[in-house]
């Protein structure tokens, strides 16, 4: 959901189905990308909270934006946390002192296929969030979320992905240049107003693994 383009050096790689770490240097911290813990229950909602009041600003009711909290964010993060559901998966993105700067949320089944028009469950494999915190964007930390989303999906054997973003987010090119082709539209509410939202969709996530 964010830009990024400053490139990382990679100096280590471990890759399994139960564990994901990888630490890049950059010229001020290290950053490292692991399979979501429950001790990072905090920062996720920090993250989640932030990233939606610096990214949604002006576009989502401010009275709704200032209205949400971590209190409020707590148990519904717990439980997917402690008990998720339709195969889901979290990585985070951690700089110095394990503070969590990002996270990507994705699914291996759709569990919102509201427009049959799209056909969307043809797209088994779904990004659901990707958020980093406005001082790290840029920084292809999001970019490194998604391939590790994609990774998993791989070894799911999971190729076809979907993800819906906000029609006014300035964020949407961040999928276009990965590669998502968009196929379609609908409404979500939030907050008692409804939205635009748009589905960027990929036949072979394969390729994004190339950007």
């Amino acid at each position: 959901m964010f830009h990024d383009h400053l490139h990382l050096r990679f100096v280590k790689s471990q890759c399994q189905y139960h564990q994901l770490k990888i630490t890049h240097i950059l010229s001020y911290l290290d950053l490292y990308f692991s399979k979501v813990n429950l001790s990072d229950l905090r920062g996720i909602i920090k993250v989640h909270v932030d990233t939606w009041k610096t990214a949604y600003h002006r576009i989502i009711s401010e009275d709704f934006l200032q209205s949400l909290s971590y209190e409020e964010k707590e148990a519904n993060w717990r439980q997917r946390l402690e008990k998720p559901t339709h195969g889901a998966i979290i990585y985070v993105a951690e700089a110095d002192q394990n503070e969590i700067i990002g996270f990507a949320l994705a699914t291996l089944e759709i569990y919102n296929p509201i427009v049959a028009l799209l056909e969307a469950e043809r797209y088994n494999g779904e990004l659901c969030a990707i958020y980093v915190l406005k001082e790290f964007q840029r920084k292809k930390i999001g970019t490194e979320l998604v391939h590790m989303v994609v990774k998993y999906f791989i070894l799911n054997n999971i190729y076809r992905m979907i993800t819906w973003v906000l029609k006014e987010s300035p964020y949407r090119r961040f999928y276009e240049k990965l590669g998502g082709k968009y196929i379609g539209g609908q409404f979500l509410e939030i907050g008692g107003r409804k939205y635009s939202e748009v589905a960027y969709a990929w036949e072979n996530i394969n390729k994004i693994l190339l950007k």
